[in-house]
């Protein structure tokens, strides 16, 4: 069974996600930054949120974790195929969703709330805050056309997307993110998968 190291509100949220949305079943383990197990810096030494552990498989980036899962326990209608005409959109956002939008929020994170209060306001941060703003944007105009972010149906893109919506209060924009984009995000919320996976502790 995957054994998968879990701290609410974290990457792993996505992962616990796919594997209900899929009915892939799974054991979660306690992950903490600050006060990690023995158990769990064995199976990611940076100490980062997730880490899979599957037999001899151990992985610990939550997008590579979700491919892994799907190309495992699949076919899944949850990964769109090469000929279907929005593979390239559900490639794009799947990825999107950490390299362009969690990464540069976990930095924001980390400087709101762990940063010295003499080095939260700097150029950076800033910075960060701009280009993140700029993407809750393209997000949002991407769903005022579409009801789900690669097309008409639900994909693991959205799992990818609508987490880091789900993080926008965290790194204080949860007044600037628009509209379609938190219409969508309450949608998302209403699934009985996501549900189920918010509720593990």
């Amino acid at each position: 069974m995957l054994k998968i190291f879990h701290a609410p509100r974290a990457r792993s949220m996505r992962v616990l996600w796919l594997c209900e949305e899929m009915g892939v079943p799974y054991e979660t383990a306690p992950a903490s930054f600050f006060n990690p197990s023995e158990e769990f810096s064995a199976a990611n030494p940076l100490r980062t949120i997730p880490a899979l552990v599957d037999g001899e498989v151990v992985m610990i980036e939550s997008i590579a974790i979700m491919l892994y899962i799907m190309g495992k326990h699949g076919p899944t209608d949850l990964a769109l195929q090469p000929d279907d005409p929005n593979y390239a959109a559900y490639l794009q956002y799947l990825l999107f969703g950490e390299a362009g939008m969690a990464a540069m929020a976990n930095a924001m994170i980390a400087t709101r709330y762990a940063a010295p209060d003499d080095s939260k306001q700097n150029w950076t941060n800033d910075y960060l805050s701009k280009t993140l703003y700029k993407r809750f944007k393209l997000i949002g105009e991407r769903l005022a056309q579409t009801p789900y972010i690669a097309g008409e149906r639900f994909t693991a893109a959205d799992i990818s997307v609508g987490y880091v919506i789900g993080m926008a209060d965290f790194v204080g924009l949860g007044d600037r993110v628009p509209k379609a984009a938190l219409d969508y995000r309450a949608r998302l919320s209403e699934r009985p998968a996501f549900q189920r996976a918010a509720a593990v502790e």
